[in-house]
């Protein structure tokens, strides 16, 4: 895996004078991009095409703040992608919350939630056997 970004966060909580938590990274060598945005409300993840204009491929629920305990405290959260960089993870206290594959344009996130946009069949559920199976060693 390649590490993309990394940033200490505590959820629900931008930093003084911004109104939300971002945290991107572009693959190298094509237009594949990932964003994770806390807007002080819910945490996203977005799965971007960089363009003429940025298109968004897809949307991935992560949290809602009310909901994350010991929001509180600071955590790192991390992007990190496969080698050929078209599969991207997000990685929250060392816990694995997304995955969007480029190639096959499919989004997972632990609650399989929203629907996905463009259609794509079968669960949108994240499971750890689906991580292992995009990052096993």
């Amino acid at each position: 895996m390649i590490l993309g970004a990394e940033e200490q966060i505590t959820v629900g909580q931008p930093e003084p004078g911004e109104e939300n938590q971002l945290l991107s990274s572009t693959a190298a060598g094509n237009e594949f991009e990932v964003m994770f945005e806390d807007d002080g409300t819910t945490g996203y993840l977005y799965a971007l095409r960089n363009g003429p204009e940025l298109e968004i491929l897809d949307a991935l629920h992560i949290y809602n703040v009310e909901d994350v305990l010991d929001r509180e405290k600071p955590v790192t959260a991390q992007i990190f992608w496969d080698v050929p960089q078209t599969t991207a993870v997000l990685i929250i206290g060392g816990y694995c919350h997304a995955l969007y594959d480029f190639q096959r344009q499919m989004g997972f996130c632990r609650n399989a939630f929203p629907p996905a946009k463009n259609g794509q069949s079968g669960s949108r559920e994240l499971t750890d056997e689906l991580v292992e199976k995009y990052f096993a060693a």
